[in-house]
């Protein structure tokens, strides 16, 4: 029986676009390609770094540099998103570049005694140095100006206060993205040509490296894409590593397992209850990873390049048609046009039968990805206004579904829905809105202050993410592609499918441990081992020279202390656990 597909529609579309955080705020890795390269000491008009008064129209506009290390972005933020911001609160937001270097240009500005106006940390370490070199303003002390910020982040803010201020008990910084609420649609990784899986029979997937057997006679059906280029199974990069290969995250979710970056261990979610281990256990299932890239080289499915290449370079291969399997959804839709989507080709999910998916869990205390304003701020004032408006809902709509009355609106029940026209720019990401920029480009690639399944009070508790609401008659119908997904699933989507077979197991709910200086040097040391010889082991020449490289990284790594970082996190994490409950509302 089909299943009830009211929801389903443009998460295939746009899963590419919100992952690299375009309107979602979630981009999280390298700098796109041809953006505008500032000098990191000057603003635009080349006055000195941080905030600047500039004249616009009848008022002024603060301009507030911003420090993100999850952007992708650059440059003076123009576009719809901007102009409204300028609108609401009277601020423009220039992003410092920062690329895959954002730790060296955090650490340069922090030698440097001054921080720019706002900054997004990616981990509670850095905030820990900055507020230790007392850097940043504690919100505490500007709580008039923030009535959305304490409304809507009441527990980051505590949390922050409680470990994060080195005993001062302020909230110098806040989580995003906190998650009090679990999303009930939306797909998971991994992302497979489904037309040409299905021409094979959709043969049956019972491990990791039973991926490859289905990728090779994928290949062997489509050896080129359109323009003659050879086609490959997968293609990597190696610019978002940290301590290990990155990508290992990825299928670690579709496997059972958690992986923490910046660190040396993942969690296997298929034991309960869930068990804290080495990534370089002999059961792990990083690994594993290793083990499945190698062989998909041998058998000539690993794209050669990944070596060499960045994000953007493999997300354009994936949008040309020359990846068959992405780990993530990056790029999924550049190449599953509707056109194709309606022939049915393109890519879907297609799970490891019976392997536990983890997902993101319930985080009160939002990601470890936090905003703070800097004590070198000009205009701190601003900056707070502009804090309290990204975590307003009236913030976080715009941030998520863009201008009001133009892509989206409120019915005469409260009730918000995507408006005919709002398709439109959803389905041409490159269609400019009145005010500028496509849906996608127009938003910062940044942070998100509120989750997308956050309840709007003031719209009936409406999630504030538009793929939650009920759509009206003219919302485009399902494509061919995923009438055919739903039919041999009987479900709406991932979640749906994984809820219904009891395979989907969120993450639990924990305060991560801040590593000490040693620990994270120790981490830093190992790191460098791991990665460079996890490298080399995918693209080792044959059997014997992967076993070699295998046992010198684990012998390495021991050498170096891997075992007593594993077992310093494991104890700190089981008391992060413990503390847990004080966050849960």
């Amino acid at each position: 029986m089909k299943a009830k597909k009211k929801w389903r529609f443009w998460a295939l579309l746009l899963a590419s676009a919100m992952l690299a955080g375009s309107l979602t705020g979630c981009g999280d890795k390298p700098e796109e390609s041809g953006q505008t390269q500032e000098s990191e000491s000057k603003t635009e008009s080349g006055a000195e770094a941080g905030t600047e008064t500039d004249n616009a129209g009848d008022g002024e506009i603060v301009k507030l540099q911003m420090l993100s290390l999850p952007s992708n972005s650059s440059g003076v933020v123009e576009g719809w998103w901007a102009e409204e911001v300028k609108r609401q609160i009277g601020v423009s937001i220039e992003l410092i570049p920062c690329g895959d270097q954002g730790e060296q240009k955090l650490n340069a500005l922090m030698s440097s005694g001054e921080l720019p106006d706002i900054v997004c940390f990616k981990d509670y370490k850095q905030v820990e140095n900055a507020v230790m070199g007392d850097m940043l303003l504690a919100y505490d002390d500007y709580k008039e100006l923030l009535p959305d910020l304490y409304a809507n982040a009441e527990i980051p803010l505590r949390y922050a206060a409680d470990k994060l201020s080195c005993g001062k008990g302020k909230a110098f910084t806040v989580g995003t993205d906190a998650k009090l609420f679990m999303e009930t649609r939306g797909d998971k990784e991994p992302w497979l040509r489904y037309d040409l899986y299905k021409q094979l029979g959709s043969p049956e997937i019972k491990s990791l490296n039973d991926y490859l057997t289905v990728l090779k006679q994928m290949q062997e059906l489509e050896p080129a894409n359109a323009d003659g280029q050879k086609t490959y199974g997968l293609s990597i990069w190696k610019d978002w590593d940290r301590t290990f290969m990155c990508l290992a995250m990825f299928a670690g979710k579709f496997s059972g397992v958690e992986m923490i970056e910046g660190t040396l261990v993942e969690i296997d979610y298929n034991v309960d209850p869930p068990v804290v281990r080495s990534i370089l256990d002999e059961d792990s299932l990083y690994l594993q990873f290793l083990d499945f890239l190698y062989q998909a080289n041998q058998m000539g499915l690993l794209d050669p390049d990944s070596i060499t290449q960045r994000f953007d370079d493999a997300t354009n291969k994936m949008g040309s048609g020359r990846v068959l399997m992405g780990l993530g959804n990056w790029g999924v839709s550049d190449f599953a046009t509707i056109e194709k989507q309606e022939e049915g080709i393109g890519h879907m999910p297609v799970f490891i039968k019976d392997s536990y998916t983890v997902t993101e869990g319930l985080q009160p205390i939002g990601r470890t990805w936090t905003v703070s304003v800097s004590k070198a701020c000009k205009n701190p004032e601003a900056a707070m206004k502009f804090i309290n408006y990204m975590f307003s809902f009236d913030g976080a709509m715009l941030q998520r579904n863009g201008p009001k009355g133009i892509t989206w609106d409120v019915d005469e029940n409260g009730n918000p829905y995507v408006t005919e026209e709002g398709y439109e720019y959803m389905q041409d990401g490159k269609k400019e809105l009145p005010e500028g920029k496509g849906l996608y480009d127009g938003c910062p690639q940044t942070w998100a202050a509120l989750h997308i399944t956050t309840q709007n009070p003031d719209l009936n508790n409406t999630p504030i993410g538009n793929s939650f609401w009920e759509k009206k008659e003219y919302a485009p119908k399902d494509t061919k592609l995923t009438d055919m997904w739903q039919e041999d699933y009987d479900a709406v989507d991932s979640i749906d499918y994984l809820t219904k077979n009891n395979l989907l197991k969120p993450f639990q709910f924990v305060g991560y441990p801040i590593l000490t200086d040693d620990m994270e040097q120790l981490a830093a040391r190992v790191g460098d081992v791991v990665k460079t010889n996890s490298w080399k082991m995918a693209f080792a020449k044959d059997d014997a020279e992967y076993e070699a490289l295998r046992t010198e990284l684990i012998e390495k790594a021991e050498e170096l202390g891997s075992n007593d970082f594993v077992e310093w996190w494991t104890g700190e994490y089981n008391k992060a656990l413990e503390e847990a409950s004080n966050y849960l509302e």
